[in-house]
């Protein structure tokens, strides 16, 4: 019979999450709850885990310590899996893609773990954001195999069943709640990506589908100072030239794949466009009076396709920071010039401003469109 312990009247879990590390490292098997239920999980680099751990119509998923590691087990991934892991791990969302058992970092897991991940050519990764099962994950050798399994009842017989597979049992919550907590089926989100960019939902679950849609989503940032005058009319310019070439409403560019934002690198939260900046749009039939400034955050720069800045020294600024996002981050002027803050100035220099933000935002929509 496995050991349980219940996670409630535990005083340090870290003594358990070391337990659980132990075990999985000797080549056994522990149930743990997770945020989408339960899952018996497995050490990867073990050995014949994979095939204790299959069970006909079950899919065994692929567990991460981050989303930094999955292009290490999917050489291959789309852009668009890319995204996906980024922007939605870690959660309750499984990435199933297509994988060659022969290259990258699957092809060094044994053969009958390797076995029990692939299945006909696809396999299923995730990063959970449970505290308990990422942080085993995370001081775990190797990635971990999990098995959804359901959550333990008031009558569960531990001695039978994937309970009776696990030598260590880890619950959370009462009986009643774990009785009334829905199952791994209801919780987690399956995407399916192909090697060309598509995508489609196979079950939602927590993440909803239109999370999933702007997550997908290619996004083009724009970036200035503070936000409130040359980025924003770059964000409401491009918005409107992208949706002319795809002939679609701003409404209907997230469902064609684009995403446009705006943001400063000496920004605070909250603030207008400046008037001027608003009356240059409205002259062009656009609407910049709902605008509000951000910070360029690390999480905002690193999850930009293409980050557009209106000056070199801008870019500096950013590269300095992250000098590995070079080729993502580009100076919004085809020429390689500076387009000058018109904070300050006239409505004249706001007028020149603006059009020589529209002049090279035209020839970007070529690149991107």
């Amino acid at each position: 019979m496995p050991e349980v312990v219940e996670l409630r009247e535990v005083t340090d879990r870290r003594d358990v999450i070391h337990r659980a590390v132990q075990r999985l490292s000797s080549g056994e098997l522990v149930a743990l709850p997770s945020e989408a239920g339960y899952v018996l999980a497995g050490a990867a680099l073990v050995e014949g885990v994979g095939s204790r751990l299959s069970d006909t119509g079950k899919t065994v998923t692929l567990l991460l310590r981050a989303a930094d590691e999955v292009t290490d087990f999917l050489p291959h991934l789309s852009s668009v899996g890319v995204r996906f892991a980024k922007r939605c791990w870690p959660g309750p969302l499984v990435l199933r893609a297509p994988v060659n058992a022969a290259n990258g970092f699957v092809a060094a897991l044994p053969e009958s773990n390797r076995s029990a991940v692939v299945a006909s050519g696809q396999m299923s990764v995730r990063v959970s954001s449970h505290p308990v099962l990422s942080e085993i994950a995370k001081l775990s050798r190797g990635p971990l195999l999990l098995r959804d399994i359901e959550a333990p009842s008031k009558t569960t017989d531990f001695t039978t069943g994937p309970w009776g597979q696990a030598t260590l049992v880890v619950k959370e919550g009462s009986t009643a709640e774990s009785q009334s907590k829905p199952q791994p089926e209801s919780l987690t989100t399956i995407v399916q990506v192909d090697s060309n960019g598509g995508w489609t939902v196979e079950r939602i679950g927590a993440t909803p589908e239109n999370r999933l849609q702007v997550a997908a989503c290619e996004l083009i940032l724009f970036c200035c100072t503070g936000n409130t005058c040359r980025s924003p009319m770059a964000e409401s310019l491009c918005r409107h030239l992208l949706c002319e070439r795809l002939k679609c409403s701003p409404s209907e560019l997230t469902k064609r794949g684009y995403l446009i934002a705006s943001a400063g690198l000496a920004a605070d939260y909250g603030s207008p466009a400046s008037r001027e900046s608003v009356e240059m749009m409205r002259r062009r039939g656009l609407d910049l009076k709902t605008h509000t400034s951000q910070p360029l955050t690390d999480r905002l720069i690193e999850h930009a396709d293409r980050c557009y800045t209106l000056t070199n020294g801008h870019r500096a600024a950013i590269l300095d920071s992250h000098p590995e996002l070079t080729n993502r981050v580009q100076v919004l002027a085809r020429d390689g010039s500076n387009i000058s803050d018109p904070i300050g100035g006239g409505i004249d220099d706001y007028a020149e401003c603006a059009a020589s933000i529209e002049l090279h935002l035209k020839k970007i929509i070529d690149e991107i469109a």
